[in-house]
């Protein structure tokens, strides 16, 4: 007789791993993230499909959103500011 016990445990990582993702409204929209993608692809003179968003968060400000950005072959990072409507604020490297 199998034990359920595995599944339990699979069930529970599951639902423990759903509660620490990030709630609506605290990442960046789509439009902000490709504008930032976009804006760090010109300032490291890439094509923009090797550069992928690492991470996403609000910003201090209620109003801007911190993008961090990572260039695939290189493995260069960028945090790039992005306000709630797409407009990129800056982009700097991450050293």
């Amino acid at each position: 007789m199998h034990s359920s016990r595995p599944m339990i445990a699979l069930a529970a990582s599951a639902l423990l791993s759903a509660c620490t993702m990030m709630t609506p409204g605290s990442q960046a929209p789509p439009a902000g993230q490709a504008a930032c993608i976009a804006a760090a692809a010109r300032y490291y003179k890439v094509a923009p499909e090797t550069i992928a968003v690492a991470s996403s968060q609000l910003g201090m400000s209620a109003t801007l959103y911190e993008v961090t950005l990572r260039h695939g072959p290189s493995g260069r990072q960028a945090k790039c500011t992005v306000d709630q409507n797409g407009t990129v604020t800056g982009v700097a490297p991450i050293r």
